[in-house]
């Protein structure tokens, strides 16, 4: 029983970073967007 709450917890994490990473990259990407386009009006 105990394997399977740790390869839970395990696995909860590796969405939650991935999901973290994924924001992360998101957010860098709309930032150099506005950057890009307010150069070229």
């Amino acid at each position: 029983m105990l394997e399977y709450v740790l390869a839970f917890t395990a696995l909860l994490g590796v969405i939650a970073v991935t999901g973290y990473l994924l924001t992360a990259s998101q957010s860098a990407v709309t930032r150099t967007e506005r950057l890009v386009g307010s150069d070229y009006p």
